[in-house]
């Protein structure tokens, strides 16, 4: 009887310790996965929008591009939806692409070459 409950007490500590490394290597493979807390900071940004005029460009870094925030007038909204969508590569609307008409945020890294286009400058 007593061998018994010596096997029966050997065999459940060691599923016990083989079930804590399997847990233990699950949580850091997982784990592993999540974004370091130097990703993390560099992935957030906060930028006052108060002080934008209207019509003018502000450039910031976000991840080491920079962000292009235009604080858009009547003029600029009016042009943005007399755009023929035929004539784009990626046809839509300006109202799906903005959630504020009055604000146009662009990372501004060219797409075929990886240059970084000026504010204000026309692009051929």
């Amino acid at each position: 009887m007593q061998q018994r409950a010596f096997a029966y007490f050997v065999l459940t500590g060691g599923r016990f310790v083989y079930a804590s490394l399997l847990r233990l290597l699950v949580l850091k493979f997982i784990l592993s996965m999540s974004a370091s807390k130097d990703v993390l900071a560099m992935a957030s940004l906060e930028v006052d929008l108060s002080s934008i005029e209207p019509g003018f460009t502000v450039t910031v870094k976000w991840r080491g591009k920079p962000v292009f925030i235009r604080r858009r007038t009547d003029e600029d909204i009016k042009l943005a939806n007399s755009v023929d969508l035929g004539s784009l590569r990626d046809p839509q609307e300006d109202s799906e692409r903005v959630k504020n008409p009055k604000w146009l945020v662009v990372v501004g890294v060219c797409t075929h070459l990886g240059c970084i286009p000026l504010p204000n400058t026309k692009c051929w």
